[in-house]
């Protein structure tokens, strides 16, 4: 969807994704965050969560990832601009299944880029209890269809 496509106010909602503990000990491995709270059953039994949590960093990005992969802006992204307001609320466990609900909250045009304009989404994650786990907003730049006449 390109910069005309897109309406304040329209929502989306992704398909359900089951976090597992395999995706945990990836991000691990890429990232080398190898917090015991993340990958030690017998450790992070002694913390406040009483069991192995998900990186906060891999709940943010498989936020990302599932608006990525519902293929909306595949055409028309041009750049990740911003977050803003970032807050992880509950903890994600291996075995939670979580699913992205978004909203376009302010869509702006740049006479400094005619051919692009600035779209701010709140994207709001939830488990499959349905609390809320992660609450943050994404500025992203998109292609217009039809760039604006020069200034």
């Amino acid at each position: 969807m390109y910069f005309e496509d897109v309406h304040e106010g329209e929502t989306f909602e992704s398909p359900p994704r089951r976090v597992t503990q395999d995706d945990v000990e990836r991000f691990a491995s890429l990232t080398g965050d190898r917090n015991p709270v993340h990958l030690d059953e017998d450790y992070a039994k002694g913390t406040p969560f009483g069991r192995r949590i998900a990186h906060g960093m891999l709940t943010l990005s498989l936020g990302l990832g599932q608006w990525s992969s519902a293929g909306i802006t595949d055409d028309s992204l041009v750049a990740l601009v911003e977050l803003r307001d970032v807050r992880f609320l509950l903890p994600v466990f291996p075995g939670d299944t979580v699913q992205l609900k978004s909203r376009l909250d302010e869509k702006r045009a740049l006479r400094s880029k005619p051919d692009s304009g600035l779209a701010v989404y709140e994207h709001t994650l939830w488990n499959g209890k349905g609390e809320v786990v992660l609450r943050y907003h994404i500025t992203i730049l998109l292609k217009r269809r039809d760039p604006l006449p020069a200034a």
